[in-house]
């Protein structure tokens, strides 16, 4: 039997997203010093099926300035995992988990979009 083994679903995240998200800063952690303008994806659940396919979920926050710079962000990064996820290696599905909404930050009150997806990610030959 071949070994596998199964990648970094926050980093095949976060990688996806940078070239996209071009004004945005990309990452897991909210970068310190904080900016203004940022965009996190992190994993916050899913577990995997068998040593070959691991299902992540990803939830994507935008944070802004502003609620139309935050909400453009978060389109932009959703339209992406939607529509573009064929980008992403071993990534063979995306399903939409949490739809886009509204989550202003409750310690800075920044305005901030979330959603959240599932990913089906194939395991890779080490």
């Amino acid at each position: 039997m071949p070994d596998v083994e199964l990648p970094d679903a926050e980093t095949l995240a976060v990688k996806f997203l940078k070239p996209r998200q071009p004004e945005s800063p990309v990452a897991t952690k909210v970068p310190n010093p904080r900016p203004s303008r940022f965009t996190r994806a992190w994993r916050t659940g899913g577990a995997a099926s068998s040593r070959v396919l691991d299902q992540p979920i990803i939830t994507v926050t935008c944070t802004a300035a502003d609620s139309v710079t935050a909400s453009d962000d978060a389109k932009r990064a959703r339209h992406a995992f939607l529509n573009d996820y064929t980008a992403m290696p071993l990534v063979r599905g995306v399903e939409e988990v949490t739809g886009l909404y509204y989550d202003p930050d409750p310690d800075t009150n920044e305005d901030r979009y979330t959603f959240a997806v599932r990913l089906r990610i194939r395991a890779g030959r080490r």
